[in-house]
């Protein structure tokens, strides 16, 4: 299992849409399809992304605010036309984790 919030404002907005999966690859296509959806409702044709362009990080933080230990940023690597020298934080997930 992996869970996954989207980078908001505040730890409380993040962890009200965080959301649970099986697995890595689930939860790419959700971040990417979820992305596209929001960029047509903008009128965009193109999505921003796609999932080959998710990149997790490998080093990971206790993240004692919420119980995430294993806490790792998810990044991508475009956005729309713009290729990022660094890929960029849009959220972090986690696999170890107090559910509750």
């Amino acid at each position: 299992m992996v869970i996954y919030r989207p980078h908001k404002g505040g730890l409380k907005e993040a962890l009200a849409e965080a959301r649970e999966f099986d697995s890595f690859e689930e939860m790419k296509t959700y971040i990417a399809s979820d992305y596209k959806k929001m960029y047509t409702e903008l009128g965009f044709k193109n999505p921003p992304f796609y999932v080959d362009d998710i990149v997790i990080k490998d080093e990971s933080k206790d993240d004692n605010r919420c119980g995430w230990h294993d806490t790792r940023y998810v990044c991508v690597k475009r956005m729309g036309n713009e290729i990022y020298d660094c890929p960029q934080c849009i959220g972090m997930c986690a696999t170890d984790y107090e559910r509750g």
